[in-house]
């Protein structure tokens, strides 16, 4: 099978250096490597354009194919084209984004998975990121399947690809079938507010089409259990990424052959992870809500009432979630209870108000009570608590002002 692997790139000639050295250390090198670079237009670093495209001109390591564009298309544009174009003389495909390092093992993990599944229809997505889902393993497989694909470094077969159309009545279209817009509340409940940002001129994804086509057929991805790749991306200079905190994030370390499971399929602890990261209430009722407890708060205040805490005085106490909210409540019992941390399922500052910011896998062994501020996801936060501690008692917002 003839596999292209694809870099695209604009001006970041640091954050490109970085995935070019990454991809020319790693075991297998590519068959032919195509990179693309976007052309210029009135954001762009005239200077690092350039670096990156003197960069580009030199890579020595495999064949490649350079096409830089006159015009600046944009990072969706740029990419469908992309791909398009390569998958024009190749079977299957392997992409790359300027900000995605791989690890050393990251194609050999893509090719090994491209060829294991390239007859089996419901597969459509290969991927080297693990979007934030940790599971524990099954059947010591190194990978597993979801309903979500993921584009930090990820790949797909030329027939799967022709799936790909920028559909913008995709959603009515899903939930006109039970079953697909069942797939689409487990997958991709924030899909909807995504896809009204391209129309809105918010952003300029394109994934979210490839996601919604996949959700809209049943479709599986395979993601391996930790990153093969790591994003530098989450730095403020991306189009897309903005901002978050490097967590350091463990990757695979594969010394023998890849173990990918045989059925495909997905779990009920991937289905849960996946609402946990993606899922929830959508955010006007979410706001709804917060108002709603504003509200109820304001009048218990002129009523001369306080929150009544179930939790003994001087306790240390982590809270999920920070904002209007949390300054409100930590004002409230500063001198009643003391918040040692703060929780994020993905944290974009190392501290706030001079609290630590933490992930739920950084919840202090000491802690036995966690307040929780978005009380309308505490079905989907509970089960992420508990699995790291079971002992530890969740108090939702609401239950505090009622």
């Amino acid at each position: 099978m003839k596999i292209g692997t694809i870099i695209f790139t604009w001006h970041r000639s640091e954050h490109t250096a970085k995935v070019l050295e990454a991809l020319a250390q790693n075991d297998l090198r590519p068959q032919r490597l195509y990179i693309f670079q976007d052309g210029m237009n009135e954001k762009t670093n005239a200077e690092e354009w350039e670096k990156v495209n003197s960069l580009i001109k030199q890579v020595n390591f495999c064949e490649t194919h350079v096409q830089v564009s006159g015009i600046n298309k944009g990072c969706a544009k740029s990419i469908v084209t992309g791909i398009n174009y390569v998958l024009e003389e190749c079977d299957a495909v392997i992409i790359l984004e300027d900000d995605c390092v791989p690890n050393r093992q990251f194609m050999r993990f893509m090719v090994s998975a491209l060829e294991t599944y390239k007859s089996v229809e419901k597969v459509y997505s290969i991927s080297g990121y693990t979007d934030g889902v940790k599971l524990s393993r099954e059947q010591n497989y190194d990978a597993f399947f979801s309903g979500r694909s993921c584009s930090w470094g990820w790949g797909t077969w030329k027939d799967k690809w022709a799936i790909y159309e920028e559909n913008y009545n995709i959603i009515n279209e899903i939930k006109k079938d039970k079953k697909a817009y069942e797939r689409l509340q487990v997958w991709g409940i924030d899909l909807e507010e995504m896809l009204m940002g391209n129309i809105s001129g918010k952003c300029n994804a394109w994934d979210v089409f490839w996601s919604l086509n996949i959700i809209k057929r049943g479709g599986y991805c395979l993601s391996p259990y930790e990153p093969l790749i790591h994003n530098i991306g989450c730095d403020g200079t991306g189009v897309h990424c903005g901002y978050r905190r490097d967590n350091d994030e463990k990757e695979m370390d594969f010394t023998a052959s890849f173990r990918f499971p045989q059925i495909v399929r997905n779990t009920e602890e991937c289905e849960n992870e996946v609402r946990f990261i993606f899922g929830g209430k959508q955010e006007n009722e979410k706001r709804r809500l917060y108002q709603d407890i504003l509200i109820r708060w304001v009048k218990m205040k002129q009523e001369g009432k306080s929150i009544k805490i179930p939790i003994e005085s001087g306790k240390n106490v982590v809270v999920w979630g920070k904002g209007k909210i949390f300054d409100l409540l930590a004002d409230e019992l500063g001198d009643y209870l003391n918040i040692k941390c703060i929780v994020e399922r993905e944290p974009n500052t190392d501290e706030y108000r001079h609290i630590p910011v933490i992930t739920v896998d950084e919840i202090p062994k000491n802690i036995m009570d966690i307040i929780v501020i978005p009380f309308f996801d505490i079905d989907i936060i509970s089960p992420k608590v508990k699995k790291k501690r079971p002992d530890i008692r969740i108090w939702g917002m609401d239950e505090l002002i009622n």
